[in-house]
This record gives C-alpha cells, structure tokens and sequence, in this order.
C-alpha cells in the first residue's frame, strides 16, 4: 500500500467516513423525565439507537464510500470508472451526511416516550453527536478538496503550452 498515492481530500474524507463510524457507537442524546418532588427517569441512546433501520444503513454506506476510494488508491490497482467523478461522489456523500446528521440533531429522538401531563421530558444532546457532524462535515470539504484538486489538474493539461 502505498500512502503518498493519496491525496489530502481524499484521506482527510476517510479519516472523517472513520469517525463518524466510530461517533455512531457513542452516547448522542440524554433524556430526563421529571416531576416536582420525584426522582429523574433517564436514558441515554447512542447514533444507533437514535436513527431508524434505513437512516443506520445509509449511513454506514456514505461513510465507506470515501473510505473505500482511498484504500482502493492507496492499493496497487487503478481505480474502475465511476458513474461520477469521484471527488464529486465523495462531495454529494458527506453532504447527504451532513443533512442527515444535522436533521437528528435539530430534531432528537423521543427517548422517553411517556404522555404523562405533569411530567418534564428533555432531551440534551451530547459531545458524540456534534463530533458526528464534525466528522461528516470532513467527508464533505475532503470531497470538495478532491473535486477541486481534480479540476484544477484537468484545466492545466487543456492549456496549451
């Protein structure tokens, strides 16, 4: 394997496609249930547990995405045509992650899911859910670093010289 074929973007997409997979497996939201005068009722719930079946899939699948371009460059063989261009797909990947994150964010999960009038429910997000969108942010900007490094690579071998 060999490092030096791979480029900013494309490692600094994959390191963030890494964390984000490693984010999921941490506590992302902290829900309390309260009365005046009676004890707090609460449950934490990691990225798993805060998304539903398809949103868990989906996620792991625009994660490797980045993560399988820069093994594949890193590897001894060229990379096979893809329908896009792949700074482009790594691009529209992590900005899919970015709008799915930051949806669960803006929007928690009901994690006590009591209709009890008389009762408080709070639901606080934690560290691994902004660490998330951190990491899927980097997904992002590594795809715009690879579709911008490609372009301007592209308009240097047009001129002619």
């Amino acid at each position: 394997m060999d490092t030096t074929r791979v480029s900013l973007g494309e490692m600094l997409a994959a390191v963030g496609g890494l964390v984000l997979l490693v984010c999921m497996f941490l506590p992302w939201f902290d829900g309390s249930l309260s009365r005046a005068g009676s004890p707090t009722v609460s449950e934490v719930a990691t990225g798993w547990e805060g998304f539903g079946g398809v949103f868990d899939v989906l996620i792991v699948v625009l994660a490797l995405v980045p993560v399988a371009i820069a093994v594949r460059r890193a590897g001894a063989e060229a990379l096979p045509p893809l329908p896009l261009e792949q700074g482009a797909l790594v691009l529209g990947a992590g900005a899919l992650l970015v709008v799915i994150v930051a949806g669960r964010l803006i929007d928690p999960p009901d994690l006590l899911d009591v209709p009890i009038p008389g009762l408080d429910m709070d639901t606080a997000r934690k560290p691994g859910a902004f660490m998330a969108l951190a990491s899927a942010a980097a997904v992002a900007f590594g795809g715009y670093l690879q579709h911008a490094t490609r372009a301007r690579v592209a308009r240097a071998r047009s001129r002619p010289m």
